[in-house]
């Protein structure tokens, strides 16, 4: 037998593709190791298991190591065998996912550590629920899954150095302010050249880069599906000179402010609001 080690599920991924939610068939708690073995295999259904006991994994030819604070995803038609070392206590759900181009990959088994309290909760809210409506527990079960594929780079970007964080959590509140780099950084409590190393570092683009490319995503979000008005949306982007505005969004984007509105007009007429009941 393969000695189990953390290194060995580390290296085992699956491809899978979560562009649209999970079908659901089954989530709740249960409790294995009545026996010292089990066989285990679902042909058509993903799991996923949260787990809160201490076991060994076969599959695939290699044996991992079960681990409280573990979280395992295993795809269809997949034999595995469990040998547990006593009352096995954990939360599961079986899935299927739609078909289509592979969005990411998620890994045979990922140890959460101190991210495990927090998404064990958020599923046992709902695995624990059967009265709760299904597409409920669904939309649940489809934000772990993004969660537990975001790694590592969304997991670097996250916990990277506090002055970044704190940077991109101002920029997203006071975005219609007029921000400078400078003002930024000392908030944040670093220089501004400091800054822009950590930027261009963390996120592959400078300081200034990026408030000018979440100004520009914003404008041409409400430009494209709102109806606020042009000189509205340089304000609440923190651009008030209508000039600059409209050169800014012209050169990002290629056209101008109005032309990127009336290309969004719908083809179609809006359906018919249907009629309030009335008393």
């Amino acid at each position: 037998m393969v000695n189990s080690s953390v290194e060995n599920w580390q290296a085992l991924e699956w491809p899978i593709c979560l562009a649209e939610p999970p079908v659901l068939v089954q989530m709740s708690a249960a409790l294995h190791g009545g026996q010292s073995m089990d066989r285990f295999q679902l042909p058509t259904l993903w799991s996923v298991h949260f787990y809160r006991y201490r076991a060994t994994l076969e599959l695939a030819g290699q044996t991992f190591p079960i681990r409280p604070g573990f979280v395992g995803i295993t795809p269809p038609n997949e034999p595995v065998v469990y040998h547990y070392e006593g009352p096995s206590p954990h939360l599961y759900a079986h899935f299927r996912l739609p078909l289509g181009t592979a969005t990411g990959t998620i890994p045979l088994m990922q140890d959460l550590g101190t991210r495990f309290p927090q998404l064990y909760a958020q599923f046992e809210e709902v695995a624990l629920a059967p009265h709760l409506p299904r597409w409920r527990r669904q939309a649940r079960l489809w934000e772990v899954l993004c969660q537990l594929t975001e790694r590592p780079a969304p997991q670097m970007r996250l916990t990277g150095h506090p002055a970044v964080t704190a940077t991109i959590e101002r920029i997203e509140q006071r975005l219609g302010e007029p921000l400078s780099i400078a003002q930024l950084a000392r908030e944040a409590g670093v220089s501004y050249s400091y800054l822009g190393r950590l930027f261009q570092q963390q996120i592959g683009t400078s300081a200034i880069g990026y408030l000018r490319q979440r100004r520009i995503e914003r404008a041409e979000h409400l430009l494209r599906e709102s109806t606020l008005p042009i000189k509205s949306v340089a304000i609440a982007v923190g651009i008030p000179d209508l000039h600059l505005f409209n050169k800014t969004i012209r050169t990002a984007l290629g056209a101008s402010p109005r032309a990127l509105r009336t290309s969004s007009d719908p083809t179609e007429p809006t359906p018919a609001r249907p009629s309030p009941t009335l008393p």
